[in-house]
């Protein structure tokens, strides 16, 4: 969670119930009479030098879910925690509940439905539908992959977001199972907190993304291919 999204989320909901600072906090007070001053106005003011407890979130939460703002009762623990939700629309948080899609996805679906642009409501439905689960999973490891390269690209990487980048224990199974070379030069990095071999790094990755592109590929041409014998 971001400081400062969590601010501006914050601030908008003080928007939202026509109250100041001191008012919010009063209001909190009705529910959790032990809050402090300080807890309520870091938060908003973006200074918080840890996360808000549960307690505290909980606070906010029913400050609006109380309120008359019919936009404010759909506000969750997920809302206001996740940095991928940037607008308080009721929907839309709702929606991300349900299916985690962040408010740009979301938006852009509702406009690819839009019957004077672009109404591609049926495509869109018949691709997610016969699409398998493991296209995704290949596109989440060619991500990965291509992140790790474009940090690896630089002139000064950063070697704690390679490894942050490598810390996804799916990818790495799939890595040890069928690219051992890379796996054991992750866990030299890991162990040794070093890259021995950049350039070798960067030639290993370059052939593991192919190695995605491929799969994915073949997943879209079969799909394509699917759509002739429908």
């Amino acid at each position: 969670m971001n400081n400062s999204e969590l601010s501006y989320k914050l601030k908008y909901i003080l928007k939202e119930l026509g109250m100041n600072k001191t008012e919010f906090l009063n209001a909190c007070r009705i529910f959790n009479p032990s809050i402090s001053k300080p807890t309520i106005l870091n938060a908003i003011n973006g200074k918080n030098t840890i996360a808000p407890t549960i307690e505290t979130l909980s606070t906010i939460i029913k400050v609006c879910q109380t309120s008359k703002s019919k936009k404010l009762k759909h506000i969750s623990y997920d809302f206001l925690l996740n940095d991928d939700i940037k607008e308080i629309e009721a929907n839309n948080v709702k929606v991300y509940q349900e299916i985690g899609l962040s408010d740009n996805v979301i938006e852009k679906l509702k406009q690819y439905n839009h019957p004077f642009y672009y109404n591609y409501h049926n495509i869109i439905n018949y691709y997610l539908d016969n699409l398998p689960t493991n296209y995704f999973k290949y596109l989440e490891y060619l991500k990965i992959s291509s992140d790790i390269l474009k940090e690896l690209n630089k002139e000064k990487y950063d070697l704690k977001k390679i490894k942050k980048y490598f810390n996804n224990d799916s990818y790495l199974e799939y890595i040890e199972r069928n690219f051992r070379n890379i796996y054991n030069v992750y866990l030299s990095i890991k162990n040794k907190n070093e890259i021995n071999d950049k350039d070798n790094l960067i030639d290993l990755m370059n052939i593991l993304s192919n190695h995605f592109k491929y799969l994915l590929l073949e997943i879209n041409k079969k799909l394509y291919d699917k759509m002739e014998l429908i």
